[in-house]
């Protein structure tokens, strides 16, 4: 009787319109080329660090990368930061006056830090450490040596501001991923341009990966 239940639930659920909307679905901004170059890039690391994520959303790429780490005995402990409320103003204004971008950034406003971090334990992430905080004001030495990070903040000021900051407390060997440093213009593109004038500023040759991920990756000597 109760797979017959179930079946009778599940047959007027798929018939009823609601349907796509309750599904199990993780909605990613990102290719499985992309995640997996991100995964992979995360475990060649050797040396001791933490794996940062900063602009997590609603928390997918987070959550991939966690159970990699599981699935592969990583022992590195995770940190996220986001505004969990969109782009800050300033942040908009800069596109905008200095960029002549006409968009309006309204997205992400509808995220919670309490249920990015529910997100996660739902999927047996329960020790990862989650801050809202604009990640041009957050004092990165509470993070210690930083082995990988996954940057993804979209706009120039922010990523501008925090690129010289995370290379500072990366290891030897450590690397920071870029998103949004495609070549091709698009309202995110503030992002690529403070990634390229980064790498011309330190002597870096660029390095660009599907299509957008921009690396930067710390000599090992």
């Amino acid at each position: 009787m109760y797979t017959i239940f179930v079946r009778l639930i599940k047959f007027f659920f798929f018939k009823s319109p609601l349907w796509r909307f309750f599904l199990p679905v993780m909605k990613f901004d990102m290719s499985i080329s992309q995640l997996n170059f991100i995964v992979n890039t995360l475990d060649a690391i050797a040396n001791d660090g933490a794996v940062l994520e900063i602009g997590v959303g609603g928390g997918a790429t987070s959550v991939v990368i966690n159970n990699f780490m599981k699935s592969k005995s990583i022992r590195r402990h995770f940190y996220a930061i986001d505004t969990f409320s969109g782009f800050a103003p300033e942040d908009i204004l800069y596109e905008k006056d200095h960029r002549g971008k006409t968009d309006n950034y309204l997205y992400y406003r509808s995220n919670s830090k309490e249920w990015y971090s529910k997100t996660l334990i739902a999927h047996g992430i329960k020790d990862a450490t989650v801050f809202q905080a604009d990640a041009k004001e957050f004092d990165y030495s509470v993070i210690g040596p930083l082995a990988f990070c996954l940057f993804d903040v979209d706009l120039y000021k922010p990523t501008e501001s925090v690129l010289p900051r995370l290379y500072e407390i990366l290891i030897p060997g450590g690397v920071i991923i870029v998103d949004d440093c495609s070549l091709e213009p698009s309202i995110y593109d503030g992002a690529g341009e403070a990634y390229r004038e980064f790498c011309a500023k330190m002597g870096f040759k660029e390095e660009r990966v599907h299509e957008k991920l921009g690396v930067i990756r710390k000599p090992l000597s």
